[in-house]
């Protein structure tokens, strides 16, 4: 009897992994969701209201350097960088170094006036927060953030992109259609580039089809997939700037494009910007970072990961034509992903309606959470949603969505031959000739180095005072 119990105890000891594997196999997850705000502390961290594109009359704003940053402080930004075109950012109590044939290029904006910033004490004021708005508010300190320009300024296709933190990009030209090079050069020195507003290069919403157009022309796709898979500084995609009339389909192209990334364990973001160069333009798009601190390093890491939100005051895509948004941007509280449930709930205040998506830009469900079991293969390799309210769009970062067994391919991504290879070899050239040919250094060195207010003061008095200020 004794023996009997000990061989069925033993039995019993054998059997025990066998049924904890197949309970395990019930009830293993069926979906792997990626989730880009599980690091965040939606208890401590702080939502920064947060401008990475704006310009000043120091490329081909209309507004004063000094102006601009007391606009986006009176506007309640956390964090500010100015991004001229060609123009590295410097401390907002410091003159940049312009371009002149950027300042020229649109003469009824800039005035060819002398750049004015602000005082140090002024600077002080704003950074610690211990001085009020103009309008007499008091306020919390807005973070300066340097060393952003936007490349590719003098192009004819406006194929342009931000460069943070980084001294790559003062005074190039860049080349028209080529994204490659200067992504190549700020990632080579240690910066971070976000591809702007691409609606104005493939001119989707000048289309008779446009909701076919990048099936139509995939060369587009590729064309910004293999940037965000071959460099991991290139963290994102402007998917709305200023009033949304030439990126409204940018939506479609950035769905398709992380389609094609994501099987490479790629994950660019969502970007939105004001891209403000006149009045009354500052705040009609942001990013809301979600960070531990008020910080440069904060920010960049934020900008890496994914932490933040994208807003829009004019969604022409998702909204009416003629959709403008007014009072306070929808607000998200918190996110919870449930592995085991396959769910995704959002916590937010200042909406009404929540809309998800998954791949094609293809609408699945509306509503605070998402199951993602309930739409079964209606849902592709990822899920985002965005926000409605009266005050506009927020854009929440993509999950991914990957099924329990599943290995997604990945397609061989290759840098499409266009036009923008043979002007890059002749800018190469141009490179080389510079170096060897003395008149053609003369030409450049005048139209894109030389700034006259800080090498030679006695010639930009006689400039901005006489010549300028009559002439423009």
């Amino acid at each position: 009897m004794k023996r009997k119990l000990i061989a069925i105890a033993l039995s019993l000891c054998l059997l025990l992994p066998v049924l904890a594997i197949a309970v395990q196999a019930e009830t293993a997850p069926a979906y792997t969701i990626g989730n880009p705000y599980a690091s965040v502390n939606w208890g401590t961290w702080e939502q920064y209201k947060t401008q990475l594109h704006v310009h000043t009359d120091a490329s081909d704003g209309a507004v004063p350097k000094d102006e601009v940053i007391e606009i986006h402080y009176e506007l309640d930004y956390d964090i500010l960088a100015i991004t001229d075109h060609m123009t590295m950012g410097v401390a907002w109590d410091q003159v940049p170094r312009t371009v002149p044939i950027m300042r020229m290029t649109n003469p009824d904006r800039t005035g060819m006036r002398f750049i004015t910033p602000l005082t140090p004490e002024r600077r002080l004021e704003i950074t610690t927060g211990s001085g009020p708005t103009r309008d007499g508010r008091a306020r919390g300190p807005m973070l300066e953030v340097t060393q952003g320009n936007e490349l590719n300024g003098a192009v004819f296709s406006n194929n342009h992109l931000n460069g943070f933190f980084t001294e790559y990009g003062q005074g190039k030209l860049g080349v028209d259609g080529d994204w490659l090079r200067p992504v190549r050069g700020v990632h080579a020195d240690g910066g971070l580039t976000v591809i702007n507003h691409p609606g104005d290069v493939h001119r989707a919403y000048e289309d008779d089809d446009p909701l076919t157009f990048f099936d139509r022309n995939p060369r587009w796709i590729d064309k910004f997939a293999y940037l965000f898979v071959n460099y991991d500084s290139s963290v994102g995609m402007d998917i709305s700037s200023g009033w949304d009339g030439k990126t409204k389909y940018d939506r479609l192209l950035y769905d398709r494009i992380i389609e094609k990334t994501i099987p490479h364990g790629v994950l660019p973001w969502i970007y939105t910007y004001s891209d403000a160069h006149s009045p009354g333009e500052f705040d009609r798009g942001w990013t809301v970072h979600l960070m531990p601190d008020l910080t440069v390093p904060a920010l960049r890491k934020s900008m890496e990961d994914g932490t933040f939100f994208g807003f829009s005051r004019s969604a022409t895509f998702e909204m009416p034509d003629g959709f403008r948004g007014e009072g306070p941007a929808p607000r998200v509280s918190n996110i919870a992903v449930d592995q085991a449930a396959g769910t995704i709930t959002i916590a937010a205040s200042e909406y009404t309606e929540i809309v998800w998506t998954t791949n094609r830009t293809k609408e699945v469900a509306r509503g605070a959470t998402l199951d993602i079991a309930e739409y079964g293969d209606e849902i592709g390799t990822f899920v985002r949603a965005y926000l409605i309210g009266p005050g506009g769009v927020l854009y929440v970062q993509p999950f991914t969505i990957l099924r329990a067994g599943e290995t997604l391919e990945k397609e061989c991504i290759r840098n499409p031959f266009d036009y923008s290879w043979l002007l890059g070899w002749w800018a190469d050239f141009g490179t080389f000739a510079k170096t060897w040919f003395p008149p053609w250094r003369a030409v450049w060195w005048v139209t894109t180095q030389f700034d006259p207010a800080l090498d030679a003061p006695w010639l930009a008095d006689l400039l901005y005072n006489w010549v300028y200020s009559r002439v423009f």
